[in-house]
């Protein structure tokens, strides 16, 4: 009997144990499982990231500086960074192109690199073969116009040979109508050229201003990017408004008149036409003088602001005991590495705009120096009147050249005010 009870003892504690086994087992087997799924889940580490997290499980060797460093290899900003996309689509979307075949992460990678020497002399390479074009093109055009005035000239001075003054008069005013017609034609062609690149330039304004923004952001100048960017935006829209919508329409009506009003021996529209030119000049300038001093003195005020509130959160950081050094070090890091995106994207935008507008400035300049030469050379020979035309054309083109260049010096002054100004973030660091 006492056998029996401590056989079934024996066979309840093997039983009990076997129990206590299976419920321990099947809770670690069921938690073990998902973790291995989910590590096969996972991408295989990159070597820095697994070296990284290497250095973080040995914490008790590693130096915490060392730590912060790594972490500011991952954290730190390059050109990559920099959300280049939608000005690329736009650059590649141009009418012309900008004539060099660069793309704006190329010219950012380039600048960083200390290359702008390559990218300028291939840009001054492709204006020199632009600029010989142009002279061969119009000088054609010179040329012609040159002629017609000289057959006005004999028209209007050896009216004797004709017998009837009505015949030369007659004539005079056909080839007249013939060389205002050439002048017409040639402004109309500069006034299309100088609206398209006046667009083009608004234009790549508005695709670059957000990621600029957003880089300035990053880079510690969060107050400074949502107080401007409201207003530059605004502020191009204007600008281009004012060119296409009021100041180019206005060129077209000045030389009309300017042509129209050298018909008659008397001066009836020199006074009008002096005042269209400097209206014009005036709007330009005092558009200018408004945006760009807007941009200075904000840029005296906000990015200060920027400075003191990035400072003031590095400083309580590195007061943190053990870990400050290594928080200060990778805000610094950080913030440098945003400075030089920021400041290498700026630079790559003022490059781009001068390409862009290269070769219509340089047409218009062409044009403007090519008529003040015919107007040189025909003054002795001609009648006054032809040569007050194609007077009035050159500083027809010299106008245009004018309001191209202020909407270029504009723009590039603008983003140099924005790259100086929201660097003093880093200085305060």
């Amino acid at each position: 009997m006492n056998r029996r009870r401590g056989a079934a003892k024996k066979t309840a504690a093997v039983l009990a144990v076997w129990i206590l086994a299976i419920l321990v087992w099947f809770p670690q087997k069921a938690a073990a499982e998902p973790a291995i799924k989910t590590k096969q889940a996972v991408k295989p580490e990159t070597e820095q990231a697994s070296k990284t997290r290497t250095a973080a499980k040995l914490g008790e060797v590693a130096e915490p500086t060392a730590a912060g460093s790594g972490a500011a290899m991952e954290a730190e900003f390059t050109t990559d960074d920099f959300d280049a996309g939608e000005i690329q689509r736009f650059l590649d979307g141009l009418s012309e192109g900008y004539g060099t075949g660069l793309t704006f992460r190329g010219v950012m990678r380039e600048i960083a690199d200390g290359n702008l020497e390559a990218v300028m002399g291939q840009a001054v390479s492709g204006l020199g073969s632009v600029l010989f074009r142009e002279i061969r093109g119009n000088g054609a055009l010179m040329g012609q116009i040159v002629i017609l005035a000289v057959i006005g000239a004999v028209f209007s001075n050896f009216s004797g040979i004709f017998g009837s003054g009505h015949v030369s008069e007659t004539g005079f005013y056909v080839v007249f109508l013939l060389i205002m017609t050439f002048l017409a034609a040639s402004f109309y062609a500069s006034v299309n050229v100088a609206d398209r690149v006046s667009g083009e330039l608004t234009g790549f304004m508005r695709v670059l201003l957000p990621a600029y923004f957003l880089a300035a952001a990053m880079a510690g100048g969060v107050l400074t990017s949502s107080a401007v960017c409201g207003f530059t935006l605004a502020a191009i829209g204007a600008v281009q408004a004012v060119l296409s919508g009021f100041l180019i329409p206005l060129m077209r009506v000045y030389m009309m008149l300017a042509l129209a009003g050298n018909l008659y021996r008397e001066d009836t529209v020199s006074r009008l036409t002096e005042l269209m030119r400097q209206t014009m000049l005036w709007i330009m300038r005092t558009m200018f003088g408004v945006i760009v001093g807007f941009h200075l003195i904000q840029g005296l005020v906000l990015p200060q602001a920027d400075a003191l509130r990035n400072a003031s959160a590095m400083r309580l950081a590195q007061m943190i005991p053990g870990v400050g050094a290594g928080a200060g070090a990778v805000s610094q890091i950080v913030m440098g590495s945003g400075i030089l995106v920021k400041n290498t994207a700026g630079a790559a935008a003022v490059v781009i705009l001068l390409l862009m507008a290269a070769v219509p400035m340089l047409k218009l300049l062409v044009l403007t120096v090519l008529y003040y030469i015919a107007a040189a050379v025909m003054q002795p020979v001609c009648d006054r009147r032809l040569v007050a035309c194609v007077s009035e054309a050159a500083q027809g083109h010299a106008m245009l050249l004018k309001l191209v260049g202020y909407s270029l010096a504009l723009f590039s002054v603008t983003v140099a005010i924005l790259c100086v100004s929201t660097n003093a973030a880093w200085y305060a660091g």
